[in-house]
């Protein structure tokens, strides 16, 4: 399954969320995650990935990094996500960020998404980025 489908399906089961303020903010997340994804995470990937993507994007420059990455990777991604320098500005928008990154971890491991004992690093660390995020002083 591809980051795309990925994040689709992720960011619908969070649709239980009513109000429309917080739906908007998860939208706000997601494309800051896309926007992301596409053109920090694909810079950090290791080369014969990098070569792939470059490849693709002769083709469709959109997105190939959601096209063509799968979970691993998404996951992967996720602690640099949480950085400084990627966290969003509004506080409110921050906090969703955090706390729907945190979330996505969780959920490719209990889909089986990923290999937990081969991902666990990456759960790991996005569980650390999360709660140095969470203590961050712009926060």
């Amino acid at each position: 399954m591809n980051a795309d489908t990925v994040l689709r399906r992720f960011f619908a089961a969070s649709g239980h969320i009513r109000h429309p303020e917080s739906l908007l903010r998860y939208e706000r997340v997601q494309s800051h995650l896309r926007t992301y994804l596409e053109d920090v995470a694909a810079e950090r990937l290791g080369r014969p990935d990098r070569a792939l993507l470059a490849l693709e994007r002769q083709f469709d420059d959109g997105t190939p990094y959601a096209r063509i990455m799968g979970a691993p990777e998404l996951l992967h991604a996720l602690p640099d996500f949480l950085a400084p320098p990627q966290l969003l500005p509004d506080f409110h928008d921050r906090l969703a960020q955090i706390s729907a990154t945190s979330r996505l971890a969780q959920w490719l491991c209990s889909r089986r998404l990923v290999q937990r004992e081969e991902s666990w690093n990456d759960v790991v660390l996005t569980r650390a980025a999360a709660e140095q995020a969470r203590r961050s002083p712009a926060l």
